[in-house]
């Protein structure tokens, strides 16, 4: 069912309801104000009637019915009788049915007053006193006029309500095909938009409305897709040219090495170019793969207490391996006395892949081949500071040095892959840590890590 369809009908169906009580309401507190109205008639005839009876002088049964039948206001099949103090009836006019039982003889004479409903008769006993004698006056008739205004009013609120509810869903479809007017206009421009133009935008709305704010969420999803696809665009690139050079390197070695006989010493030379560039291949198909797997299982890593300050001295030796000339400055500005305090909940895995790759960057660049780490317990965060006096960064790349195979102009004559720091961010996003740069040209770069520590 469309969305539009369903508006209407639910907005048809709330407002018939309201519509349907407000109808119900009005006829029944107009058959109540009908049936009092009906019932004070006959009180004030039966009242009338005692008081011509008894008070009036000259007035007997006889010459009272002559009145009652001369009377012009009669009700449909209306009938008087008076009864006097020991339930003997001393006037009849009207039907012969006799409307009162003992039973509601003593009720009149109790509570002053009795209504009774048999078949088609409103009936209501009234107890009248003259002269230390209790009387009772019954009036009992048939509301015909009010049942016909009744079943009137009936048919009339029937077609009121069957014509507001036709009204109210032809109304109800109007208003919701131009409430939904702009959304239609929406997915017409999205089904325009195609990979190929993903630089197009929808069409904003003057109005901060919901239907406003949808598209600012479209424009800003757009936006994102596109910066996706851009990235992705890149990183084929990328992946392309760093896989193509060393994959060269090696088809070119091989093919001079067997254009003739060579030496032993030239053979183990080519072999050993060879097994480098392999050994590049290697690292970078292994950094692609940890960074693929972090975007896929980024919620199955075991989480663990993991001391911090231990994850910093095993990176500094696994560094100091790669290259002899590696050289790491370790710190912890005041240590404190509960050594509880520098852990945090990680896993001790990816928290060594991720400052390795920073501090191996950070002597990589360094001209001196060096770089200091300090660990540092601020309040409840602890924050690792990595510096280095390279190249520094330009504040133009600072934004893009987390994307996979970026490479400032800087660094690109230097050996790498440009997956290192990408793959550490995401690392630490994984651990809701944050990682900042702060760096000039010449000046060198301080990369400063802050994670939350266990209490």
């Amino acid at each position: 069912m469309q969305i539009r369809t369903r508006l209407t009908l639910q907005f048809t169906i709330l407002v018939s309801t309201i519509v349907l009580m407000a109808f119900m309401s009005i006829y029944y507190f107009t058959a109540q104000f009908s049936e009092r109205e009906f019932y004070r008639r006959l009180k004030e005839k039966a009242i009338t009637s005692a008081i011509l009876l008894i008070k009036v002088e000259g007035v007997d049964s006889a010459l009272l019915q002559v009145i009652d039948r001369a009377k012009r206001d009669n009700l449909y099949k209306e009938t008087i009788r008076i009864y006097d103090y020991e339930n003997k009836e001393i006037y009849f006019s009207g039907d012969t049915t006799k409307f009162l039982n003992p039973e509601s003889f003593d009720n009149v004479r109790k509570y002053g007053e009795q209504r009774i409903e048999k078949s088609d008769f409103d009936v209501i006993g009234v107890l009248f006193r003259d002269k230390g004698f209790d009387y009772v006056v019954v009036a009992a008739a048939v509301d015909i006029n009010g049942e016909v205004r009744l079943k009137d009013l009936q048919t009339l609120l029937t077609f009121a309500f069957l014509v507001l509810t036709a009204v109210v869903f032809i109304s109800g479809w109007v208003y919701s095909g131009r409430a939904l007017r702009p959304l239609k206009r929406i997915m017409d421009e999205v089904k325009r938009i195609s990979p190929q133009n993903l630089d197009q935008r929808l069409k904003e709305s003057p109005y901060e409305d919901e239907m406003g704010k949808l598209i600012l969420i479209f424009n800003e999803l757009l936006g994102r897709i596109a910066k996706a696809f851009q990235l992705q665009k890149m990183f084929v690139s990328n992946v392309s040219h760093e896989l193509k050079n060393p994959l060269t390197n090696i088809t070119s070695q091989l093919e001079v090495t067997l254009l003739k006989e060579r030496s032993t010493d030239e053979y183990r030379e080519t072999i050993e170019s060879v097994l480098e560039d392999i050994r590049g291949l290697n690292q970078l198909s292994n950094s692609l793969l940890e960074l693929a797997r972090l975007n896929r299982e980024q919620d199955s890593f075991t989480m663990t207490r993991v001391r911090l300050d231990e994850i910093i001295w095993e990176v500094r030796d696994f560094v100091s391996t790669i290259d002899s000339t590696y050289r790491v400055e370790v710190g912890i500005h005041e240590m404190p006395e509960d050594e509880d305090k520098l852990t945090v909940l990680g896993n001790p895995y990816l928290l060594k892949i991720a400052f390795q790759n920073i501090v191996e960057n950070a002597c990589k660049f360094a001209p001196d081949k060096s770089a200091k780490v300090m660990l540092t317990l601020v309040k409840s965060e602890l924050v690792v500071e990595v510096s280095d006096q390279g190249p520094g960064i330009e504040k133009k790349d600072l934004n893009n040095v987390f994307e996979p195979f970026f490479r400032t102009d800087a660094t690109s004559k230097i050996k790498g892959y440009g997956i290192g720091l990408p793959l550490s961010h995401r690392i630490l996003s994984i651990h809701k840590g944050r990682i900042e740069l702060d760096s000039s040209p010449g000046k060198g770069t301080l990369v400063k890590v802050t994670l939350a520590a266990l209490k």
